[in-house]
């Protein structure tokens, strides 16, 4: 599942919310969420489907993601996802309140 890094800035751009703060990181999860560049984030926003690139995504970011912080889930509403997110919420003891967004998507605030 690839999305052209173009596209994806074009979506930025469409929002207002491309400039100079922002920066991309391209490539498969299990390579790039080590970027040395991910240190301490405000918003983390997960689409990644399946239960290995979201359980992939949570463990390299969600310690990263700073108190006050929204961990947004795009897919919650995909078995799979949900099963991952349910697994790192119990195994970290995560108690904050999952809010659902839609049939697909979900969300909650750190702590």
């Amino acid at each position: 599942l690839r999305v052209s890094r173009k596209e994806v800035e074009d979506n930025f751009r469409k929002y207002g919310l491309l400039d100079d703060r922002v920066e991309f990181i391209e490539g498969w999860f299990k390579n790039s969420l080590k970027d040395e560049r991910l240190n301490k984030m405000a918003v983390i926003r997960l689409d990644g489907d399946m239960y290995g690139s979201t359980i992939e995504a949570l463990r390299q970011l969600y310690p990263k993601l700073s108190p006050g912080g929204f961990c947004i889930i795009d897919d919650y509403g995909l078995e799979p996802c949900r099963l991952a997110v349910e697994d790192y919420r119990r195994e970290h003891r995560i108690g904050e309140e999952l809010i659902r967004i839609d049939w697909a998507g979900a969300y909650w605030r750190k702590e």
